[in-house]
């Protein structure tokens, strides 16, 4: 079963799911990640799934998907990348242009709780000192406890 949801698509879960107004928690998964099913299966079941558009920006999609939701406590985000970077859509964000971002990640504040959380998995995002660096401005800038997490997909 899927759903159109421009510029995003709801994949299939394993159960119903809330509505997006109604949400707590979502998964975004980058359209460049292979096998993040067997991933969800294990550790985000139940939770509202969407998958970036490979040809879009991804910045973009993250802000149109977000817009739709009030209060929400948790993002787990799966993507590719490297340490000190992170591949969303068509967009590939680094210490060199997050603040060219900084402004879209500012505006994550309004969707999401007090104490928010925002876990990235599935790259190698904080694997450095410049890694290290940009979850924490991440986190500065969206007011969310972030999470790089290496979890390598099955």
């Amino acid at each position: 079963m899927s759903h159109p949801l421009p510029p995003l698509s709801l994949t299939d879960t394993q159960s119903p799911t809330p509505s997006p107004q109604n949400a707590s928690a979502i998964v975004v998964v980058d359209a460049a990640v292979q096998n993040y099913q067997s991933f969800l299966a294990s550790s985000l079941m139940n939770l509202q799934v969407y998958r970036l558009n490979a040809q879009e920006d991804g910045i973009a999609q993250l802000q149109a998907l977000l817009s739709r939701y009030q209060h929400l406590s948790s993002i787990h985000l799966i993507c590719q990348g490297a340490p000190g970077q992170m591949q969303l859509g068509t967009t590939r964000v680094c210490e060199a242009n997050l603040w060219a971002y900084a402004d879209d990640f500012r505006k994550w504040r309004g969707w999401l709780t007090d104490n928010a959380k925002i876990s990235i998995y599935g790259c190698d995002l904080a694997a450095n000192r410049v890694g290290k660096a940009f979850v924490s401005w991440l986190g500065l800038l969206t007011g969310a406890c972030v999470r790089a997490q290496s979890a390598l997909l099955t």
